[in-house]
């Protein structure tokens, strides 16, 4: 493989982890478990401080039960990724703004934290085998009809 082949397949295999990021933030958002399962390796590990480490099936159920399941409307977006490739194994860090809103509760969730992942690429294309969200800032809230409360709350709650 020549030097330039090399570099445009490092490209493409940037663009498409960056695609697989997308994928599974945009399916948590549209609570599709079947796509945000896709996302990752039957293997993977996941780590979501201060919810715990869970293993692909301990993500889907608590995905189901806390999302999935419920009217909350969760937003996530995705920011500043640093991708590192080497083969067929590559890291990224991400920066994640995230808000929740619960219609009935008329609570809500703001949250910043940083993703750690590991990928592994596969004979179905890329998919995350680790991901650690750390908590940088969360910001809890209520809405009412003439106010809306807020607190700061520690890190890592």
């Amino acid at each position: 493989m020549s030097d330039l082949e090399a570099r445009i397949l490092r490209l493409e295999d940037e663009s498409e982890i960056r695609k697989l990021k997308a994928r599974y933030l945009n399916s948590c958002d549209a609570k599709d478990v079947d796509a945000m399962r896709a996302c990752f390796t039957e293997e993977a590990e996941i780590e979501f401080p201060p919810l715990g480490s869970f293993d692909l099936d301990g993500l889907v159920g608590i995905f189901t039960q806390m999302a999935a399941t419920t009217p909350i409307t969760d937003v996530h977006h995705g920011h500043n990724g640093e991708i590192e490739i080497s083969g067929d194994q590559a890291t990224g860090r991400w920066n994640l703004g995230f808000a929740t809103y619960d219609p009935q509760t008329k609570n809500f969730r703001m949250l910043s934290s940083f993703y750690e992942d590991r990928y592994r690429k596969t004979e179905h294309g890329w998919r995350i085998s680790y991901t650690k969200s750390t908590p940088r800032a969360i910001v809890d809230g209520t809405l009412a009809e003439d106010t809306v409360t807020a607190n700061w709350l520690a890190e890592n709650e």
